[in-house]
């Protein structure tokens, strides 16, 4: 959806509605990317999975005043892996599938901010600055409680 609505937008100039449509397709490109990353790259090194689940982030561990209490608000898309697959795949490949939604999700919204600008410099402008915080949200974050940390903590 997110890549459709990249199609879309150079045709229809109306800036609030160009502005709604890459801010969704940004919001694809950036949540739904992320296990999809995981589950792709898991069957490919091995790692199984058992299912989807609506869950919390894992960022409401670290007990931040206002952003876990945003984040305790708003389910997040997870994926059960299945334990005995990721035993049997090799480190490097666990960590790949860990690495992999992480990766995804400070990347492809990366996609949006040529069409943003496409629009008109201030809809580039705001693209580009949530896309870099994004990065470095996630740089920050997921070292300590996400996919960084899972792919860190795997053993040798």
């Amino acid at each position: 959806m997110g890549l459709a609505l990249l199609v879309v937008v150079p045709h229809i100039r109306s800036i609030p509605v160009d502005l709604l449509f890459l801010l969704v397709a940004w919001f694809c490109l950036w949540f739904f990317s992320h296990d999809l990353a995981h589950h792709v790259v898991g069957r490919i090194v091995g790692v199984g999975f058992r299912y989807y689940f609506l869950g919390r982030s894992s960022i409401t561990k670290l007990s931040l005043p206002i952003v876990s209490n945003l984040l305790r608000m708003f389910p997040v898309l997870g994926l059960k892996i299945d334990k005995s697959s990721l035993k049997s795949a090799s480190p490097n490949k666990a960590r790949a599938m860990y690495a992999s939604g992480v990766i995804s999700s400070m990347f492809l919204p990366w996609l949006v901010i040529p069409t943003g600008f496409s629009v008109g410099l201030p809809v580039g402008i705001l693209l580009t600055i949530l896309t870099i915080a994004n990065v470095f949200f996630t740089l920050y974050f997921s070292p300590q409680v996400g996919d960084l940390h899972h792919a860190r903590m795997v053993r040798r």
